[in-house]
C-alpha cells in the first residue's frame, strides 16, 4: 500500500474497493479543490506517461464523462452522458468468461481497462457509490461507504462541516 509522508494513500484513506482504485486514482487526476488556498491542478499527463495529443484528448473525455457519471450518482439521477456511450465505440472491450478484457495495448489499452472496470463495477451495484464531493469548492470523487448509500461529502469532518457551518451562517 502506498504511504505518502506518513499518511494513506487517497484510495486507501477513502477504502475504495480494489477493482475501483485505477479509476478513483484517473478520476481525481483532476483535482478541482479549491479551498485552503490550493488551485486547480491536473495530474492527467503524470498519470498517462508517455503518450500522444489524440491519446491525451480521448483520456480527457473519458475522464470528463466519468466525473459526470459521479456527479449523477450523487444527486441520485441516472443520467449517462451521451459521450460515454460514444466513448464506449472508441474504447472496444472483449467479453471474456472471467470479465471484461481490453483489446488494444498501451495507453489505449489503459483506458479500456478503465472502461471495463466501471462497466463491472455497474454491473455489481458498486459503481453507484462512487460519488462527486457536494462541496463546490471540493469535487473529489469519493467511495460512498453509508449503509443508506447517500453520503454527499468527500469528508463529514472536513467539505460536511463546512457546508454545514456556512448553512448555519447565511440562515443567521
Amino acid at each position: 500500500m502506498a504511504w505518502e509522508q506518513g499518511r494513506p494513500a487517497a484510495a486507501e484513506f477513502h477504502r475504495v474497493p480494489a477493482p475501483l482504485v485505477p479509476v478513483f486514482d484517473f478520476v481525481n487526476t483532476l483535482d478541482a479543490r479549491s479551498f485552503g488556498g490550493r488551485s486547480t491542478s491536473d495530474d492527467l499527463p503524470d498519470w498517462l506517461g508517455e503518450h500522444t495529443d489524440d491519446e491525451a484528448a480521448l483520456a480527457v473525455r473519458l475522464r470528463t464523462a466519468l466525473r459526470g457519471l459521479t456527479e449523477a450518482n450523487r444527486d441520485g439521477t441516472a443520467a449517462r452522458p451521451a459521450e460515454f456511450d460514444a466513448l464506449g465505440a472508441e474504447l472496444p472491450l472483449k467479453a471474456r468468461v472471467d470479465g471484461l478484457a481490453p483489446i488494444d495495448t498501451g495507453l489505449r489499452g489503459r483506458l479500456e481497462e478503465l472502461l471495463a472496470s466501471v462497466v463491472i463495477a455497474t454491473a455489481d451495484g458498486s459503481w453507484a457509490r462512487m460519488k462527486t464531493c457536494g462541496a463546490p469548492d471540493c469535487q473529489w470523487v469519493f467511495y460512498d461507504h453509508s449503509k443508506p448509500r447517500n453520503a454527499r461529502w468527500c469528508s463529514t469532518a472536513g467539505c460536511g462541516n463546512r457546508m454545514k457551518t456556512r448553512a448555519y451562517r447565511a440562515r443567521g
